[in-house]
């Protein structure tokens, strides 16, 4: 953790593929987290897990939190589409699909749609300038704010929202 002089705490990574540094800017209620679960010493800030541990857990909260529904999973085989089943041959749950990537494809995302700038972002998540990958998640953003334009004007079109 660095404490910034003009006052907030950023959480220093250096990302797994380019090696550089970033920093996160923590709100109080993610230090608060740290500073409850902080390890007593060693290099680690908090406790470490393992990948599959780790996805583990965060499956299991999925479906503490009630997102069990069922969600098939699909695969391109010879071209078209089939689904896979799980080992009971029956049909995946949502929370079957979430995995530690997943939250971070969420969080370039939703930055993404709260306006926060391309390049800060991917500097943020670590992708290096020019990534193919990175522009996956703008993309996606692009058509949620296409979508929401065409809506906006199709309210003005028809009169709804205008103020008189």
């Amino acid at each position: 953790l660095q404490y910034l002089p003009e006052g907030g705490v950023c959480l220093c990574l250096p990302t797994g593929k380019t090696g550089a540094v970033v920093q996160i800017p923590l709100p109080d209620y993610a230090l608060a987290i740290t500073e409850k679960y902080k390890r007593k010493s060693g290099r680690y800030l908090l406790p470490r897990l393992a990948n599959t541990n780790f996805n583990l857990q965060i499956k299991e909260v999925m479906r503490l939190a009630g997102w069990a529904h069922p969600l098939p999973r699909l695969r391109q085989r010879q071209g078209r589409l089939q689904e896979v089943r799980n080992r009971e041959g029956g049909c995946w749950r949502f929370y079957e699909h979430i995995t530690a990537h997943t939250m971070r494809r969420t969080a370039i995302t939703t930055l993404l749609l709260l306006g926060v700038d391309e390049n800060s972002v991917r500097q943020l998540s670590g992708h290096a300038p020019g990534s193919r990958e990175f522009y996956r998640y703008v993309a996606l953003v692009q058509d949620y704010l296409n979508d929401r334009v065409k809506k906006a004007q199709a309210r003005l079109i028809s009169g709804e929202g205008v103020l008189g």
